[in-house]
């Protein structure tokens, strides 16, 4: 892809991910996220009426009365994106590459922060730390986070999720919303530990699935060489046969399931997108809790 094509690619990403995001997905993201992280400010004597979950009891004590605490909404939200750039993300059987998708939800999600205010930073791995663009917003900072999705790792193969995401909880330095990019093809018990201990600090963790359907499924078309793109292996297999296609299906959706499950057992959350198709019914879906 030359400079000349990135650059089209950026703009039409980059134009398409502010316009789902100003007439949308900015009111979902604000009522979906902002507002759960409150700070405390202070106590005040109970009236009835109030949630006892609030009482200090601490100070309930110290006092012979019952006083409750009061919180405040935190005045910005962190969010922090963590995008997969390694080799499989460029794979692409429709009209669209999975890093094309990538830095499409990328823009969509940094577009609705600075909309409700909030600053957005961008860690992008492949199987090293490529890259880190601290937090910022406007549209001018988007706009830099699409390109660097777009050019950046190109030459890397290998996926290593674990030592990014420990990275990312290395630097932020509150609780923040991380949402992770990735086709998840290759992922560990590690990555979920890190995820688990992320949520311990009171960040909120989404995992973003990005599917194509060649990943799943296997086209009719005979003979053909296979190549993992991140180890370079090459496999001849007989797509004719019917159970090769099968055993390939059931092997993929066996993965994608058990990739889901880890992420609910580490108590984060998942979007599941396909590369085919557009982004705003399934975020408006998530962003709407369904």
């Amino acid at each position: 892809m030359d400079a000349e094509e990135i650059l089209r690619r950026l703009r039409r990403i980059e134009l398409r991910a502010k316009l789902v995001a100003d007439t949308m997905l900015a009111g979902r993201y604000r009522s979906r996220f902002r507002g759960e992280g409150m700070e405390f400010e202070d106590v005040r004597e109970y009236a009835y009426g109030d949630d006892v979950r609030r009482i200090h009891w601490q100070v309930t004590a110290r006092m012979g009365r019952a006083y409750v605490k009061e919180f405040v909404e935190e005045r910005e939200l962190l969010l922090a994106l963590m995008v997969d750039v390694s080799s499989s993300m460029d794979f692409g059987s429709s009209w669209r590459s999975l890093r094309e998708l990538a830095a499409e939800v990328a823009g969509v999600l940094a577009h609705s922060a600075s909309i409700c205010g909030d600053r957005s930073s961008l860690l992008l791995v492949s199987d090293r730390v490529e890259r880190f663009i601290p937090p910022g917003r406007g549209r001018g900072h988007v706009y830099r986070l699409v390109r660097e999705i777009l050019q950046t790792g190109r030459e890397r193969s290998r996926t290593e999720l674990t030592g990014g995401l420990e990275f990312l909880r290395r630097v932020l330095r509150r609780r923040a919303l991380v949402f992770v990019i990735s086709d998840f093809l290759t992922v560990d018990d590690g990555f979920f530990s890190v995820v688990r201990r992320l949520r311990g600090r009171g960040s909120r963790v989404v995992g973003v699935m990005l599917r194509d359907e060649r990943n799943f499924e296997l086209p009719e078309i005979g003979m053909v060489w296979l190549r993992d793109p991140e180890t370079g292996e090459e496999m001849l297999v007989n797509t004719s046969r019917r159970s090769v296609r099968e055993e390939f299906a059931e092997l993929a959706r066996r993965h994608a399931e058990a990739t889901l499950q880890r992420f609910r057992e580490a108590g984060a959350e998942v979007m599941v997108l396909d590369a085919s198709e557009d982004v705003l019914k399934p975020m408006l879906r998530f962003f709407a809790g369904a």
